[in-house]
Order: structure tokens, then C-alpha cells, then sequence
């Protein structure tokens, strides 16, 4: 009888050792699968600048969370409670006020997960200028042509958690071009870029992201540059006053006098001055080359022999060598009185 008791009481023993083993391994396996993985979170625009409209989305692809009850506050301030709402949209505040917004994500199955995101609005700015030739007295600006160099420089307004404003220099930037990062020229103090356009004329996206070493404050911006043929234009190099900056030779020119000087300027092609050796200028009347006789941009017309009054056509074309893209040409008709003489370079 004690041997079949010693018996039983192991048996029981290990059945009982076995059902709670089992129960054991069902609640761990059941906490395991009702942990969420960590919430993803949208934020558009990504870095928000000031008194900016701002969205952020959630999502959990292990949390139901069309079924759960979701709870917004921004700066401990409820604005939005219902099932399933994983949008969330609001305003931002001045420069360097932060914003806090809390999400509170209640489960079906009774789990709250708690969210807090802070976002502190700054804003960078980018400026550009290019390389390219502008005349004596221009006051617009060179604009962006066919392969032209562009230096883009960023600008930044960031506050620190400290409240004090952060030194561009103090900061770390990351260029990009249509979406790819370039990282040789970003870094440490980069805050500026140069770019060149490429060989198909298309529109470039750069953009920037300046950063705080040590709060994680940061901005972003962007720019579409849109590459524009360059131009051409004549003027008149008169020997007493000089050359007529103010009044370009668009279509027709009278010439009255016996003698005439043409200027041929380029405007916004790559080059310091009009007469870079990658400038190749080709002179032409009525259609006849005038090989040497034109001189680089500059050609000088005079009158001779026995004529009556009437018209000529000169025209001027420009190639760039080094930049293929970039080519102009410009046509100006001439009428003159009867002088008895005629047109002759």
C-alpha cells in the first residue's frame, strides 16, 4: 500500500508539474504576441518650420489600430479623440516653440501605448548665383542656363532647446540632388553648394537639411532650377560717348553715319569676361561668312563706293566649347540713305 501510494503521488506530481509547464508557456507565448512593435510615425512637411500646417500619421502593423481608440493632445491639450483616428493635424507655433504632441493608443485588447513627439520648428533658407557673364551696368540677375554653375548657399534660422539661436557655422548640412545625397560635399559648416547642370536641360531639385550637433534641432528646404537658354545681344560702340549700354539693337538699325562699330555681348554663358577662349563668334552678312574681318565680338562697318539707299542683314552666331549646351544667335537688319556710297566692312 505505501509503495502504490509513493507511486501515485509521483504521478501526481508529475502531471501537475506538466499542466502548469503548459499554462506557463500559453501566458508568456500570449504576452509576447500582444506586444506591439514601436509605432511608426509620419510627419509632413518632415521638418516643419514656423506657424506652418503640419500632419502626422501613425502606424502598427501588430496593434489593430482601426479598431483601437486613439487620443491626440498637442502641448497637454486634448483636440481629438475617436476609434481608429491615426491622423492627426494642427499648426506649429513661432520660431523655436516647441510643440508636443501626445498620442494615446487604447487596444482592443486593453493595452494603452503612449507616444510623445516634439517638434520644434526652424527654417533654412537657400540663395543661389551662377557664374555667368552679365555686361557692365546689368542690374538683374544671371539666370540659370544650359550646363551653368550654380552655388547654392543655405541660410538658417534655428533656435536651440536653450532658447538661443544656433551658429550656421556650428551646424551640419546634407545636400542633395533630385533626391540623392552628396556626400562628399555635405558635412560639418558645408553650407554651401555647386552644382552644374548636366547635358540633358531638365529641371534640378536641390535641397538641404542643416541639423544641431547636440538637440537634434533641425531644417530642411528646397529649390527647382530651371535651366534657360542664354542670350545674345548687339550694341553700339560709338567712338566719341562709347558703347550705348542702355539701348540694345534688337531687330533694325539706321545708319547714318559713314562708319558704324558692332558689340556682340553674351549674357548669363559661362565665363568671366565675353572673350574667353571657349567663346568661338561667327560674323555674317547677307549669308557670306566674314571670316577674319570680324574681329572676336566686335565688328565695324563703313561706307564706300556708289549705292542708293536700301537694307543689309548681319548676324551673329555663339558656341561655348567647353559647355555644347550653350549657344545663342542674334539677326539685325540695317537700312541706310542714298549716299552715293555703299556698305563695305
Amino acid at each position: 500500500m505505501k509503495l502504490r501510494s509513493v507511486y501515485f503521488n509521483l504521478f501526481c506530481l508529475v502531471v501537475f508539474s506538466v499542466f502548469s509547464l503548459a499554462s506557463f508557456s500559453h501566458t508568456h507565448a500570449q504576452i509576447t504576441n500582444d506586444i506591439p512593435s514601436a509605432i511608426e510615425v509620419d510627419i509632413a512637411p518632415q521638418n516643419p518650420g514656423p506657424n506652418t500646417e503640419t500632419s502626422i500619421t501613425i502606424k502598427n502593423y501588430s496593434t489593430d489600430l482601426d479598431r483601437a481608440t486613439i487620443t491626440w493632445s498637442l502641448n497637454n491639450k486634448q483636440l481629438q479623440k475617436a476609434v481608429g483616428s491615426t491622423h492627426f493635424e494642427f499648426r506649429t507655433g513661432p520660431l523655436g516653440t516647441p510643440s508636443v504632441v501626445t498620442v494615446v493608443i487604447n487596444t482592443v485588447s486593453g493595452r494603452t501605448i503612449r507616444k510623445n513627439i516634439t517638434l520644434r520648428p526652424s527654417e533654412v533658407d537657400l540663395v543661389w548665383e551662377t557664374s555667368g557673364y552679365t555686361p557692365p551696368f546689368y542690374r538683374g540677375k544671371s539666370i540659370y542656363v544650359n550646363q551653368g554653375f550654380v552655388t547654392v548657399v543655405a541660410i538658417p534660422n534655428m533656435v536651440g532647446i536653450n532658447g538661443k539661436k544656433l551658429n550656421s557655422k556650428n551646424l551640419v548640412y546634407k545636400w542633395s540632388v533630385d533626391g540623392e545625397i552628396k556626400g562628399s560635399d555635405s558635412g560639418y559648416g558645408k553650407d554651401s553648394f555647386v552644382f552644374q547642370g548636366g547635358i540633358v536641360p531638365q529641371p534640378t531639385t536641390i535641397s538641404v537639411e542643416a541639423s544641431s550637433l547636440t538637440d537634434g534641432t533641425r531644417a530642411s528646404a528646397s529649390i527647382e532650377l530651371d535651366p534657360e537658354r542664354p542670350e545674345l545681344l548687339l550694341y553700339q560702340d560709338d567712338p566719341l560717348y562709347g558703347i550705348f549700354y542702355n539701348r540694345a539693337l534688337l531687330e533694325t538699325f539706321r545708319l547714318t553715319d559713314d562708319e558704324v562699330t558692332f558689340l556682340a555681348l553674351p549674357y548669363f554663358f559661362s565665363g568671366k569676361t565675353p572673350t574667353v577662349s571657349s567663346l568661338s563668334y561667327v560674323w555674317s552678312m547677307n549669308g557670306t561668312d566674314l571670316g577674319d574681318t570680324a574681329k572676336k565680338n566686335r565688328v565695324t562697318l563703313r561706307r564706300s563706293g556708289q549705292t542708293e539707299s536700301g537694307s543689309a542683314t548681319i548676324s551673329i552666331g555663339l558656341e561655348n566649347s567647353r559647355d555644347i549646351l550653350q549657344g545663342a544667335r542674334h539677326d539685325l537688319s540695317i537700312s541706310f540713305e542714298a549716299k552715293g556710297k555703299e556698305v563695305k566692312f
